[in-house]
């Protein structure tokens, strides 16, 4: 008997959509499109949906898949396990219906094979089940005549008793109604009244921890969790997936607790069993309470509890990824990236504004005045040798975040200070050092700048972050950007799927040159792989610049399924060039001969090429005029004509007039998002500057559930608690990724210290704010700053 429900109602259920947009959806899955593909041009299909909605729509199709073969598996089972034909008809028929994952294990439980070796597998092998059936039956039962006195096990009323009741005990958990409490409960909606809390409490190997164990700093560490009591209605993600890391760490165990009280509500205190046995199925209820109800209640909220933090911290990290890939690109400006060091010193490279290698050094921080770094004698040399050779008189220092970044930021400002880097005007910023050393090591590093040091790829790498951050960032695996919180806690697998996606839909959201892009980028877009993107460089150093859509047709891999996904996200601009990276090998035989098509520029996909040339040609223009000012304004003063056409011709006006996707031919890539500001400064914070009242600029490093890390300059990042945060912020003042201005009042607390799992900060900064007209944050800062690291 199949499922007789369909997809598109499990995502109508799960989502609260529209039916018909669910049965759309659940056939654009179907056809293997992609979010990123969906999101853009699908939407007249979806209803507008954006990507992170496409992505929880996928996810409730994958578990509607899922929901559906376990389904199909149990109603196997049970046409197979289950003799009674009326039972088996019903079950089937339930089973068939149901659209709950966890239902179907209440509904299949009471049919279950008893397990071997368990208490109720042994009592049933000795016979007791039959005695059973007469107390179900509500008979009045001799349980002496069930004695066999020559059987250790039943050579007595006591021992005939115990093994009922092993039995019973087991017998009524697996009835229905207790199963279908069991999930009631576990809801977390207060059923019945009964309290559910988390507890926890230090564990035997944490309790014998002493000042100068490996593991005793832990206890600092987790002391928020070590004796941990709140409702479980109550218990947010971060703080169940604390417990876990907590837990793993061997410092605290943690668990489910509820009010013993339930057993009161047990189902077979209906079982209508004769007057003589009414204490004797008390004790069974209180034994199968004890034993089965209550752990196994515990046991599925808790693994409710683990789920859904889990997903939650995937969420999180997802849009944190998302964020820093979609960082805005700084375009037209050479960089010069300094990767700080103590003993190794500060590895230093100038990186041109196409992403190209201009000059590499190294220099040493020296210590001459206690508490004041400076750049040795040579040093001053090998940045102002560097800062001559850019091809620009504005350069931008980008300093990495890492070991001896704010010696090193003080010394770069002093220079700027003393204006040494003239005539080029400089200013600096600061760049995540996450995953750069990774990066380094890798044979993709090694292949890209064979002949540099690995310490000086990392610089490389920096400095091309700040250029083309996108480019740069696909390289490295996502869990290893540093931005999230607990995503090494999470199911990896999960993980790297959600991730897998949220990088194919920035990359394809920006779009990338086909003919300068490299593999790494090429195989993130939408419908393209590994494979296919090695197949389209292969194509470039055979057949030079790739110079029309249509052209990717002839490219292996790249049938129509695969070309309708990525067309609309592979620009081609008339400049483009291979800078002399791909050296033209002997050219295969092309089938056919194409010429430049404007329209390859935009993101307008070629499926709707058609209705561009009449919309240009409505608009007096010509298809060479694209991406001009001209063509935007007759387009922008047809709009109200433009939207009574229909879905096709508002997404073709789109775009074609939106800013952000005006046509520009770089050589890198182009976001396609808004410019954050570029976080630039001449002089350094420091701690003890701080003062009440000072305002100061910070660029918001990291999302977690709790809140939100911002870097303020003065050495750590700071946190703004998600309990202080408004909870619905206006669009122009949501806080993301590289943004926050803020107003500070500081208070110090200068001999304690604080930190969060999984948070490698030396100081939290607790932030209290309230959101003004202007969209900039009011800010009172608690400072908890470590002894060791107290400047004043």
């Amino acid at each position: 008997m199949p499922v007789q429900w369909t997809a598109d109602e499990f995502l109508s259920a799960e989502l609260g959509i529209e039916h018909d947009i669910s049965r759309r959806l659940v056939s654009l899955f179907d056809e293997g499109n992609e979010i990123a593909f969906i999101a853009r041009y699908r939407r007249h299909l979806t209803g507008g949906a954006t990507p992170d909605d496409l992505r929880h729509a996928l996810d409730a199709f994958n578990s509607a898949k899922a929901v559906k073969a376990k389904a199909e598996k149990l109603i196997k089972r049970v046409e197979s396990e289950v003799e009674d034909a009326h039972q088996k008809a019903s079950l089937k028929h339930a089973l068939s219906t149901t659209m709950d994952a966890a239902e179907l294990d209440t509904l299949f439980e009471p049919f279950k094979k008893t397990k071997k070796g368990t208490l109720a597998s042994r009592a049933s092998e000795l016979g007791v089940h039959v005695i059973c059936q007469r107390l179900y039956a509500g008979e009045c039962v001799n349980i002496q005549q069930y004695v066999i006195r020559d059987h250790d096990d039943l050579n007595s009323i006591g021992k005939v008793e115990t093994e009922m009741l092993h039995f019973l005990s087991n017998d009524i958990h697996r009835m229905e109604e207790t199963q279908s409490l069991i999930q009631k409960i576990s809801e977390l909606k207060n059923h019945l009244g009964i309290k559910v809390t988390v507890v926890s409490a230090l564990s035997k190997k944490a309790k014998s921890l002493k000042e100068g164990d490996k593991d005793f700093p832990l206890l600092e560490h987790f002391k928020l969790y070590t004796s941990f009591d709140k409702d479980a209605r109550f218990v947010q993600d971060f703080q169940v997936l604390a417990l876990e890391r907590a837990a793993s760490k061997g410092i605290v165990s943690w668990k489910v607790r509820i009010d013993e009280r339930i057993g009161q509500y047990h189902p077979a205190l209906n079982l209508k069993f004769h007057a003589a046995h009414l204490g004797f199925l008390k004790n069974v209820i209180h034994d199968s309470t004890k034993r089965f109800l209550i752990p196994s209640i515990e046991r599925n909220i808790k693994r409710r509890l683990v789920d859904k933090a889990e997903r939650s911290a995937i969420d999180c990290f997802a849009k944190n990824v998302r964020e820093l890939l979609l960082t805005a690109p700084l375009r037209g400006h050479p960089v010069l990236a300094v990767d700080p060091g103590y003993s190794n010193g500060c590895k230093c490279a100038l990186v041109s504004a196409n992403g190209e290698v201009l000059d590499t050094g190294i220099f040493y921080l020296v210590q001459r005045v206690k508490d004041r770094w400076e750049i040795d004698s040579r040093g001053d040399g090998v940045l102002k040798r560097m800062a001559a050779k850019c091809d620009s008189r504005q350069l931008v220092i980008a300093v990495g975040n890492g070991t001896a970044s704010r010696p090193a930021q003080c010394a770069i400002a002093s220079l700027i200070d003393r204006n040494a880097f003239a005539p080029v005007s400089a200013k600096f910023c600061v760049v995540s050092e996450c995953g750069a050393s990774i990066y380094s090591a890798t044979e993709l590093a090694a292949k890209e700048l064979p002949n540099l040091d690995i310490n000086i790829r990392s610089a490389v790498s920096l400095a091309r972050r700040v250029i083309d951050p996108i480019s740069e960032y696909v390289k490295i695996a996502p869990k290893h950007l540093g931005v999230g919180s607990y995503q090494h806690s999470v199911n990896e697998k999960r993980l790297d799927e959600m991730l897998d996606i949220v990088v194919r839909e920035c990359v394809s959201s920006v779009g990338v040159n086909v003919n300068v892009a490299s593999v790494q980028l090429l195989q993130k877009v939408s419908g393209l792989n590994k494979k296919t993107a090695a197949n389209i460089l292969k194509y470039r150093q055979e057949n030079g610049k790739i110079v029309n859509r249509e052209v990717l047709k002839e490219i292996t891999g790249i049938g129509p399924r695969s070309f309708e996904q990525c067309a609309g996200f592979l620009f081609i601009y008339d400049d483009d060039t291979l800078s002399g990276k791909e050296p033209i090998k002997k050219k295969r035989k092309v089938t056919q001969t194409y010429e430049r098509n404007p329209l390859d520029s935009t993101a307008v996909h070629p499926e709707s090429y058609h209705t561009a040339k009449e919309m240009i040609s409505l608009a007096g223009c010509e298809l060479s005029q694209i991406g001009t000012e001209v063509l935007e304004t007759k387009l922008l003063s047809m709009e109200n004509e433009i939207r009574n056409r229909g879905a096709e011709w508002i997404l073709v006006w789109e775009l074609l007039t939106r800013p952000v996707l005006k046509c520009n031919p770089p050589q890198l890539l182009v976001g396609l998002y808004i410019a954050r500001s570029l976080r630039d400064r001449t002089g350094v914070l420091e701690m003890n500057s701080l003062h009440v009242g000072q305002v100061v600029n910070g660029v918001i490093s990291n999302h977690a559930q709790f809140g939100v890390f911002v870097d303020i300059g003065v050495g750590f990042n700071a946190l703004a608690h998600h309990t202080t945060l408004p909870p619905v912020p206006p669009p122009h003042c949501r806080s993301s990724y590289g943004q926050l201005q803020a107003t500070t009042q500081a208070t110090a607390d200068r001999h304690s210290k604080h930190s969060l799992d999984d948070v490698h900060h030396e100081s939290i900064f607790y932030f209290a704010e309230t959101l003004l007209p202007s969209g900039n944050l009011h800010v009172r800062i608690n400072m908890k700053v470590p002894q060791l690291r107290a400047t004043f």
